[in-house]
């Protein structure tokens, strides 16, 4: 059967079928004058004899170069000899027949020596310059892998590039297919399958055995005949090159951590740096408001007794239009005490003295504190078991006060709505504050909290930046989300049990 098969594989290779032909071709051409001269041509039968022995060459015997040239270039030095020596058996009818012994013998002989060695010539020349165009691939699929060693970012992605290059370096592409193995994971070329021939080599990673290199061909490739050099060579280089890849990715993760490490550490550095520019700031505030605070409230007091001795005396007098300026006045007085009561709170916060607190008491003893207008509606929503917590209450209802305070001033005098409702978790009771008034410029966000910061015409922008102070030193925290001409909400998050 394998007779059989080779056989058949011998008579299927289309350059032995043209060297037959090309052969038969020379044979035909060789003996062009007997063929003239059985046919009666014997005017052409003279002609083309004198081309046998023309200036001492046998120029018709000068076609058998074909078919050895093309035989040693495309099947290599011993098919050109065995078509040289067939070349031998074409010439010896022809010199029998004209020459007598021992010339009959010696030209053929030494014609066929030196077709044998043109053609042994052209095969060197022909494996020498194909052997230079394999190592130019050999090289540049070297290369390659190298590039795609740097362009990679993984290992996954280097091995499916290598699997498409290394048949770039075979002598049959088309027929090459490749497979690698490696932690058991299996990367494969494109429409891979396996071929009878094949080669494989071990891929080793700094000194160990971690995989395998597999290389089939569906061509008698010469370089799939035994291992050799490019296997062997391929293999170290991925091996080198997977190595590559891991060290590169570990220093990616490794400046990726470090620049987060950094971000981070710059991020903390920026928030201390804002503390400790928000802890001066308060300093300085703080002791402005000390020494302004007791400056004021005592002419302050002096005005509010000396408009309350001519409000007396105008009323004996029945003056109206004195009396209601008089109220302005005792208004305007109890505004800026409220100023200065700002200022001295902001600067001597007292601890809290915690107490189990009514929730929903302290929401209505704060309520109690504002004047709704007519044009805004209160909606209030409880959630009934959430009613009880342990906080101080004086600080959470002045908290309470002041949100919704700000809510009503946010409505700018047009109709609104001011929602207040509750919600729990496991950790806290959330106390949410809606309205609907003109809302918060992004811009804003940030500074709202912020001492003396304020958009209204009237107070210092303390209000705020006090009720964040008590929220979270009753151990809660308080947040504020906000759209420009729809509403403001904050929700102020209480803890169930006070932390330390």
């Amino acid at each position: 059967m394998s007779y059989k098969r080779n056989k058949k594989r011998i008579w299927a290779n289309k350059h032995l079928r043209y060297i037959i032909a090309i052969m038969a071709a020379c044979a035909i051409i060789y003996y062009l004058p007997a063929i003239s001269g059985r046919l009666g041509w014997i005017g052409a039968q003279d002609s083309l004899n004198n081309l046998h022995n023309l200036y001492g060459i046998d120029f018709l015997g000068l076609v058998f170069f074909a078919p050895v040239v093309y035989s040693a270039y495309v099947l290599g030095v011993v098919p050109s000899i065995m078509t040289a020596l067939v070349a031998m058996l074409i010439l010896l009818p022809h010199a029998i027949l004209i020459d007598t012994y021992p010339n009959a013998l010696f030209k053929p002989t030494a014609f066929v020596i030196i077709l044998g060695a043109v053609g042994a010539v052209v095969a060197m020349l022909q494996k020498s310059e194909q052997q230079h165009r394999q190592r130019i691939k050999e090289m540049k699929c070297l290369y390659d892998i190298g590039r795609a060693a740097g362009d990679s970012n993984s290992v996954d992605e280097f091995l499916g590039k290598v699997v498409t290059i290394i048949p770039q370096a075979t002598q049959y592409p088309e027929g090459t297919r490749v497979r690698i193995t490696i932690h058991d994971q299996v990367y494969k070329s494109p429409n891979f399958q396996k071929y009878t021939n094949k080669i494989s080599e071990n891929l080793m990673i700094n000194g160990e055995n971690t995989g395998i290199v597999e290389i089939y061909s569906n061509h008698d490739n010469p370089y799939l005949k035994k291992k050799n050099h490019l296997t062997k060579t391929l293999a170290e280089r991925i091996g080198g090159a997977i190595r590559q890849v891991e060290l590169e990715q570990s220093l990616r993760g490794y400046y990726e951590q470090l620049e987060k490490e950094v971000d981070n550490r710059t991020k903390d550095l920026e928030e201390v740096q804002e503390k400790l520019i928000r802890s001066e700031r308060l300093a300085a505030v703080g002791e402005l408001a000390s020494g302004v605070g007791h400056e004021l409230r005592n002419p302050l007091n002096v005005i509010r007794n000396c408009a309350y001795l001519l409000n007396m005396a105008l009323t004996e007098n029945s003056d109206e239009e004195a009396s209601n300026t008089l109220k302005v006045l005792d208004k305007q007085i109890d505004i800026a005490n409220k100023i200065v009561s700002d200022l001295l709170d902001f600067t001597r916060i007292k601890p809290p003295t915690q107490v189990m607190a009514d929730l929903k008491s302290l929401i209505d003893e704060s309520l109690s504190w504002i004047t709704f207008p007519e044009h805004i509606h209160l909606n209030v929503n409880l959630n009934g078991h959430l009613n009880r917590l342990k906080t101080d209450p004086e600080q959470i209802s002045r908290v309470f006060s002041n949100i919704i305070s700000n809510a009503v001033q946010a409505m700018n005098g047009k109709a609104g709505e001011v929602n207040i409702s509750t919600e729990s978790n496991a950790d806290y009771i959330s106390v949410i504050f809606q309205d609907t008034g003109c809302g918060i410029p992004e811009e804003n966000m940030e500074k709202i909290f912020e001492p003396l910061f304020t958009t209204k015409p009237k107070g210092i922008g303390l209000g705020l930046a006090i009720s964040k102070r008590l929220v979270e030193q009753n151990g809660g925290k308080i947040e504020v989300s906000s759209q420009v001409g729809k509403g403001t909400t904050f929700t102020v998050r209480l803890p169930i049990e006070q932390r330390s």
